[in-house]
């Protein structure tokens, strides 16, 4: 690519007449496949560029940005006979290759100057997007693969014998001595107190009769 952008540096543009509209055509070719065309306005301002590059095709358009696709030469010499086909999508392969096929014009024709800054400023975009590592993807590493891990043992249970968490564990109280004769002690006190209530009600039971 870079030897067709060389010959089509050293090539003379080919400027076509004025259309009704206005703007003419600005035409430069070179025998090793690569081709420049150029639609200018009455103010001499760019509004359309073609460029060719065996094969690739990317296209700039004033308030439309770039475009890609590929040529499909008709016969087998290089004329007017070919076929654009545009790609659904630009993609930034072709434009990466156009850009870096004119990175190293330092030449005063303001038409190369032009398309040079337009893939520049794509090829810009397309290395702040990340699209220019979908170009040509290193290969990724193969991602580690872990040892397969043994099985975690698990303790067999029977199943006439329940599991620890399944046990209700029942305490025992503690008797104090002192504690249980004291509740006799109570117990006996209880009784004498009811016994002499007994004993006042059924005398005062005989006094009142």
């Amino acid at each position: 690519m870079k030897a067709a952008v060389l010959a089509l540096y050293e090539a003379r543009p080919v400027e076509g007449p004025p259309g009704d509209d206005g703007q003419r055509s600005v035409w430069h070719l070179s025998p090793q496949g690569a081709e420049l065309l150029s639609f200018v306005d009455r103010e001499g301002r760019v509004q359309r560029q073609e460029l060719t590059l065996l094969g690739e095709h990317c296209v700039w358009m004033s308030g439309v940005g770039l475009r890609t696709g590929r040529v499909e030469q008709v016969g087998a010499v290089r004329t007017e006979a070919s076929v654009v086909h545009p790609d659904a999508q630009p993609v930034p392969a072709r434009m990466l290759r156009a850009a870096l096929a004119l990175e190293d014009y330092q030449g005063e024709d303001r038409y190369i100057l032009h398309i040079q800054r337009v893939l520049a400023l794509a090829r810009q975009g397309l290395v702040l997007a990340g699209g220019a590592a979908s170009v040509a993807p290193a290969p990724a590493a193969p991602a580690p693969v872990a040892p397969p891990q043994a099985p975690t043992p698990v303790a067999e249970t029977s199943p006439s014998m329940p599991t620890p968490a399944s046990i209700n564990p029942v305490i025992d109280p503690v008797i104090d001595p002192v504690m249980l004769r004291r509740q006799k002690t109570e117990g006996l006190t209880m009784l004498i107190v009811l016994g002499l209530g007994l004993v006042l009600g059924v005398a005062m039971l005989f006094w009142l009769l």
